[in-house]
């Protein structure tokens, strides 16, 4: 379907043969362009097609055992197998531990075996005593059913969990994460959408859908139609935008997002990740999206304007940038890099540790701008950006 370069196909072999959780839908495939040059599709290929860099070094760290895959400190807010619990009112439920495709810079992908295995589904005693934590913790009032993709279980499973839910009065909000109006948006059948819309009741309890559409290659007739078909049974469908060197050029994003409102799906944040060491090629310093925010500010409607800032660290969370009291640059390194102090919500009710980031260097960014054909002069003005 698509040519591949010697560096990918070596990545991707690297990565099967060492189980390196990998794989990418037919669907997904189609929407690349079959040159491999990445002149345009290169958000497409960059999230599914392993770095050479990332695939050695995770075929090495897999056979070193005592190397922690868990990055995002998961198993730390972990109350419970299958549940993590990071904020006060909501709690995100995991019965499901696979994909329909896998991203390369996924925070969870450690945990993943293959794509589609078979032995993805929680033993239903884990999945009875997870749901048994929600019904006695009566505080949550939200729930992010992922995983994993949600969209992937089998219709009954959906059913059986959200029927779970509904009987809890103090849940409120029903989420679902699932990338398959990007990646595979044929799962998202007539039959699935009468499940779900059984379980959404205005004023009482909103069940609502939320995806990762990254760049605007991925919005294609099919995913569209996907999302209508949420959106006409009367459901909500968010968007999450990960910022990664693949979709940051000026005004990149605001294409995407621009194009997600005009398809009926709302905005809910942008973000930057902290990621493991293996997946550094993707990050990108918190100043660019910062200034990509100021840019936008006068320049395009309010709706299409990069959406709620935040940065998602381990054990933390995701920190919203805009709330100053919440991080600090507090020294710049010898390599230019910052170093950022971002102190956790409950630090004035309990002890805990803040979390020091050391951000990419962002001479090293405007490198990698300019290799993709960027001015640098035209980002100056990034390092006045804190």
């Amino acid at each position: 379907m698509i040519s591949l370069t010697k560096e990918e196909a070596k990545a991707i072999d690297i990565a099967v043969n060492n189980h390196i959780p990998f794989g990418i839908t037919p669907y997904y495939a189609h929407l690349m362009d079959q040159k491999p040059n990445r002149k345009d599709d290169h958000a497409v290929r960059a999230q599914v097609i392993p770095p050479l860099f990332y695939a050695e070094e995770m075929a090495k760290k897999k056979r070193e055992r005592e190397h922690s895959f868990d990055f995002m400190m998961e198993h730390d807010t972990s109350p419970i197998d299958l549940v993590v619990r990071r904020y006060p009112k909501i709690a995100i439920f995991k019965p499901y531990n696979t994909c329909s495709q896998i991203c390369v810079y996924c925070q969870r992908n450690w945990e993943i075996d293959e794509v589609l295995s078979p032995t993805a589904l929680a033993p239903q005693e884990k999945i009875n005593a997870a749901i048994k934590w929600f019904k006695d913790n009566p505080e949550i009032s939200e729930v992010l059913i992922t995983g994993g993709d949600a969209f992937i279980m089998s219709g009954k499973m959906i059913d059986s969990i959200m029927a779970e839910f509904a009987k809890m009065d103090h849940i409120k909000r029903i989420r679902l994460g699932t990338r398959t109006p990007v990646v595979l948006p044929q799962r998202v059948t007539d039959e699935l959408i009468g499940t779900l819309k059984k379980y959404h009741k205005p004023g009482k309890r909103e069940v609502c859908v939320v995806t990762h559409f990254e760049h605007v290659y991925e919005i294609s007739p099919e995913s569209v139609e996907a999302v209508q078909k949420i959106r006409r049974a009367g459901m909500s469908v968010y968007n999450q935008l990960v910022f990664t060197i693949e979709n940051s050029r000026r005004f990149e994003a605001v294409a995407t997002r621009r194009l997600l409102k005009s398809i009926g799906v709302d905005l809910y944040y942008t973000f930057v990740t902290k990621g493991k060491e293996e997946t550094r090629e993707y990050r990108v310093p918190i100043a660019r999206l910062l200034q990509e925010q100021k840019e936008e500010a006068r320049l395009v409607p309010g709706m299409e304007r990069t959406d709620e800032v935040v940065y998602n660290m381990p054990r933390l969370g995701k920190n919203y940038l805009r709330a100053w009291q919440h991080h600090d640059v507090i020294m710049i390194s010898k390599d230019g890099s910052r170093v950022v102090e971002f102190h956790p919500w409950e630090k004035n009710i309990s002890l805990v540790d803040t979390y020091l980031a050391t951000e990419p260097p962002i001479y090293d960014y405007l490198q990698k701008l300019k290799a993709r054909g960027e001015k640098r002069s035209d980002y100056q003005s990034i390092w006045y950006y804190f």
